[in-house]
């Protein structure tokens, strides 16, 4: 389970407390439509971010419109 005491969370950590593949987050990052958060900082290539910027983000429902921002 993600530690939501580090600093940051990886895309598995992500995908670990949605309970999805890290592909569909790779997925949700490269749609932009508001299905993830941008991240809070960017190590080498790697996107990273606060466990509470995850935890407090209202993820769009299953089935429910990501292009109608």
């Amino acid at each position: 389970m993600a530690d939501p005491t580090a600093d940051y969370w990886t895309i598995a950590d992500i995908a670990d407390h949605w309970g999805v593949s890290e592909q569909t987050i790779r997925t949700y990052r490269s749609r932009r439509r508001g299905e993830l958060p941008e991240p809070d900082a960017v190590f080498g290539r790697s996107p990273v971010w606060k466990p509470e910027t995850i935890i407090r983000f209202q993820r769009p429902g299953q089935g429910a419109r990501t292009d109608l921002h």
